[in-house]
């Protein structure tokens, strides 16, 4: 990978709707060379998908918190059992295998106080978490959902 490489994605984390000649002039390269690139970055998983942005409060989400939680137990059954249903719940938009004193950081996103409640209801029972912390989200300072180049 290139500095061209690295416009081209920082063209698309901009816009990845921007069209392919659009883009080929942010990177000074003819319509064939960028597609070319593109298709090569896209080959190579440097490019993992499109996807759109969404305002989650227009669309009934107003409530973000981040849930730290420990498991009862630590085999390797229990890991993929959690991690297997995790994948499962819509308003688990994130989560993440982190070390200290909890195992995983997840970020919840959901209608309410009432459902994020029924939520971690089921974190207690369904899926033996023995110890949760839940913070509420007052107010997001920057969310840049790209990775800076």
């Amino acid at each position: 990978m290139d500095r061209i490489d690295e416009t081209l994605l920082q063209a698309l984390q901009k816009n990845a709707r921007a069209s392919l000649k659009d883009i080929s002039k942010q990177i000074n390269l003819s319509l064939p060379s960028t597609s070319e690139r593109l298709r090569k970055l896209e080959q190579a998983g440097y490019i993992c998908g499109y996807t759109a942005l969404l305002d989650d409060h227009k669309l009934g989400k107003n409530l973000t918190c981040f849930c730290m939680v420990t498991l009862k137990e630590q085999s390797y059954a229990a890991q993929k059992k959690f991690r297997q249903l995790i994948q499962q719940i819509p308003e688990i938009v994130e989560c993440h295998c982190i070390t200290g004193e909890f195992e995983y950081i997840m970020k919840v996103v959901t209608d309410s106080t009432k459902t994020l409640d029924g939520l971690l209801q089921s974190f207690r029972e369904d899926y033996c978490v023995v110890k949760s912390y839940t913070y509420p989200v007052l107010k997001t300072i920057k969310n840049y959902p790209g990775v800076q180049l």
